[in-house]
């Protein structure tokens, strides 16, 4: 078996160095703030925040805020036009900057009981229209990623997979999406995988994995892997981001050096914290 340094094409660790943008800019003023992500160039940041502890039963209603970047400032944070009535959360960009994608357990019609999350998009521009994928299962869906092809990753926990949840693909179809298949074994596990990252290339995927042998927190740590030839390569934690609490939602920034992700801590809060990459190596280090 590889060592874990070997296998590391890329090692992570949190840096007080120069980056994309400092997270706190984007307080909205709640307890918690998760899965900042910014449209391809740089220019609008979109993220989930709430308040309530993390995993208590205070952990309320989630809301997608928005800001912009003009004349050297960012806007004050303000909801998205569509979130604030349901629980909303997971936001990510498509590469061609149209879509914006989410997971929600809003009514999928009208007499729609169900809580579970949905994927949903919105159209940035040209239409605002929003719109539930035909991916989604009866079981909960999360973190929806899109790559340059129009390949939509996520994960889910529906049945048909390797453990508790998986991550799944789905090839683009015209303005749809084919039939999810599941990631092999190299990725999902017997355990748990919930929410991922994937470059526009699809060569490059960070995703948070719980209850694995190798975790430094049970509750979730992040791995890393690329893609070869042969398919995507045995995932390998990045044990310098790690914590003792849940560390999720990779999100890359379009300089394609700082990457953004959530660390919470049972009964504590969520907050968003950074790596960066080094130039010269291709790696993320202090």
């Amino acid at each position: 078996m590889r060592s874990r340094t070997s296998a590391l094409a890329f090692l992570l660790a949190i840096s007080q160095a120069s980056f994309a943008q400092d997270p706190s800019v984007f307080d909205a003023g709640l307890d918690n703030q998760m899965g900042l992500v910014f449209s391809p160039d740089g220019n609008t940041a979109f993220w989930t925040a709430w308040n309530g502890r993390w995993g208590s039963k205070s952990d309320n209603q989630r809301t997608i805020y928005m800001s912009q970047l003009k004349d050297g400032s960012w806007s004050s944070p303000s909801a998205m036009p569509f979130s604030g009535d349901y629980t909303d959360d997971d936001p990510f960009v498509s590469p061609d900057g149209r879509w914006l994608y989410f997971v929600s357990n809003r009514p999928a019609f009208d007499d729609d009981k169900s809580s579970d999350g949905d994927i949903w998009r919105y159209r940035i521009r040209d239409g605002h229209e929003l719109e539930r994928l035909s991916v989604n299962s009866s079981s909960a869906e999360y973190s929806p990623v899109v790559t340059a092809s129009g390949t939509l990753y996520f994960a889910s926990s529906r049945e048909g997979g390797y453990g508790q949840g998986d991550l799944y693909m789905a090839t683009a179809n015209g303005s749809s999406f084919n039939t999810p298949s599941a990631l092999g074994p190299t990725i999902n596990s017997a355990t748990g995988e919930w929410n991922l990252w994937v470059s526009a290339d699809e060569k490059e995927m960070i995703f948070e994995a719980s209850s694995r042998s190798s975790n430094i927190s049970v509750a979730g740590d992040l791995y890393y892997t690329t893609r070869s030839a042969q398919g995507w390569e045995p995932a390998v934690p990045l044990d310098r981001l790690n914590s003792s609490g849940s560390d999720l939602m990779p999100r890359m920034h379009p300089d394609g050096e700082t990457l953004y992700f959530t660390t919470a801590l049972i009964g504590g809060t969520a907050r968003v914290t950074i790596a960066k990459r080094d130039d010269q190596t291709g790696r993320f280090s202090p």
